[in-house]
């Protein structure tokens, strides 16, 4: 039987435990990581660091161990050059990584002017992996080998969100509805109405009281909708659900039955409205 190479990947800012991004790896006195590893080999560059910015749907800022800002572009994932879906792609972005979330960077190219692709972890699981779990981006196939070790998971998780048409796989409907339109403003406290920032409602059926959630879009503004408070409207719009903020977050949340986080900005998206 053949020996099997030894590689080093060298660890900087003295981290020494993320042991589940070295294949079978021996963790050194001397802050190295030795991997068995046949098919390839890359130097493992980690920067440890916390959540200060955001850029765009897969673009973020941290601030390093040591105080320096650098910027992190999400390696092996895309999002459609749609406005729409950059903008799906920011908002999940946001409310997976809350600021001052710790996170661990896995450079896969070379630092340059402080802006680097790279994969991020928190709690040991991929951001850029989530994000197209939850189809809020897609794999980019011509980048995918600098994730090699996970490059089978994100196929997986590509083809399981457009199974399941999540996020930017979805094909929405456009639904035509009617009926009075109110505006309530949201109250300036810590409540449930704040967190879930509802604040525009369409009243379908005045009997029952029934009413339905709006939410501004690029299409309809929030300043549009307010001026069609208390009044009867016609709106084109689409659902869209809402997503759960990162359990990483210091601000306190309303639960569900299952102790989670409920999720945020579900609700019909107005592409236009006019009055009748």
């Amino acid at each position: 039987m053949a020996t099997l190479p030894f590689y080093v990947y060298k660890c900087i800012n003295s981290f020494t435990r993320f042991s589940p991004l070295c294949i079978q790896g021996i963790i050194k006195p001397d802050n190295l990581y030795t991997c068995l590893h046949m098919e390839f080999f890359q130097q493992l560059i980690l920067i440890l660091g916390h959540i200060v910015g955001f850029v765009d749907g897969r673009t973020i800022q941290i601030q390093d161990n040591i105080g320096k800002p650098v910027t992190v572009t999400l390696a092996c994932i895309t999002v459609p050059e749609t406005t729409g879906q950059r903008k799906q792609a920011a908002e999940s972005l946001r409310k997976i990584l809350a600021p001052n979330t710790p996170v661990v960077v896995k450079t896969t190219e070379s630092v340059q002017n402080s802006t680097i692709l790279g994969e991020v972890f928190v709690d040991n699981k991929s951001i850029n992996l989530r994000m197209v779990e939850e189809g809020a981006a897609v794999v980019e196939r011509r980048t995918l080998n600098n994730c090699f070790e996970s490059r089978s998971q994100y196929l997986i998780a590509e083809a399981t969100a457009k199974n399941k048409r999540l996020g930017l796989w979805r094909q929405s409907k456009v639904y035509s509805l009617r009926g009075k339109l109110i505006y309530k403003e949201i109250p300036p406290v810590m409540s449930q109405e704040a967190y879930l920032g509802e604040e525009f409602f369409l009243i379908t059926d005045s009997r029952s009281g029934s009413q339905i959630v709006l939410r501004p879009s690029e299409q309809v503004s929030r300043i549009q909708l307010q001026s069609f408070h208390n009044r009867q409207v016609e709106i084109k719009a689409v659902f869209v659900e809402g997503i759960r903020p990162s359990a990483q977050g210091s601000s306190a949340c309303p639960v569900d039955i299952n102790g989670q986080c409920l999720p945020q900005g579900a609700g019909y998206r107005v592409l236009s409205i006019k009055s009748l």
